[in-house]
């Protein structure tokens, strides 16, 4: 198959995707320039929203020198178009976040921005004053960063289950 160039609405789709940053979720380069295939277009693959993903030169090359695996690409491109559907670059952000800094503070109109990841259970809170919430991962939304980032689908899928509009098991826990 000839090399096409990718067209300029798509990679405005997938640089919008992937929030104008590389599609590796603990990669926070500001601006991705580089649009991957996903499937080889010297094997058929085309230049399909559902084949490209963002990354920024540092990535790419190093899933080129094969430290990043195709199964990672496949897990980030799955998880930004789920998250694209289901909360704002924003909220993706806070989760990243989170994950570093364990606890964070917000106002009550903040809650409001984040109510989809409370809704969801990925975030929880409590109060620590009549107007101050803290807020920080829950077991579900640990569960579902730390296999997002580590490119793990399956735990991704599993950990967040119905936030993505999957059926989830139930553990009990």
């Amino acid at each position: 198959m000839t090399r096409q160039q990718v067209s300029t609405e798509i990679r405005r789709q997938i640089l919008h995707e992937a929030g104008y940053r590389c599609g590796n979720p603990i990669c926070r380069m500001v601006l991705a320039i580089n649009i991957h295939h996903l499937h080889p277009v010297s094997k058929e693959g085309g230049n399909t929203l559902d084949n490209l993903i963002a990354m920024c030169p540092n990535c790419h090359t190093l899933h080129h020198q094969g430290v990043v695996s195709n199964e990672s690409l496949r897990t980030w491109k799955t998880l930004l178009m789920s998250l694209n559907h289901a909360f704002d670059r924003r909220s993706v952000d806070i989760l990243l976040t989170l994950r570093k800094i364990p606890k964070i503070t917000l106002r009550g109109e903040g809650m409001l921005e984040i109510a989809g990841l409370i809704s969801s259970d990925l975030v929880k809170w409590q109060q620590a004053h009549t107007d101050v919430f803290e807020i920080m991962l829950s077991q579900k939304g640990t569960a579902f960063v730390e296999a997002w980032t580590s490119g793990k689908l399956k735990e991704a899928v599993s950990a967040a289950g119905e936030a993505f509009g999957y059926e989830s098991k139930k553990t009990g826990t």
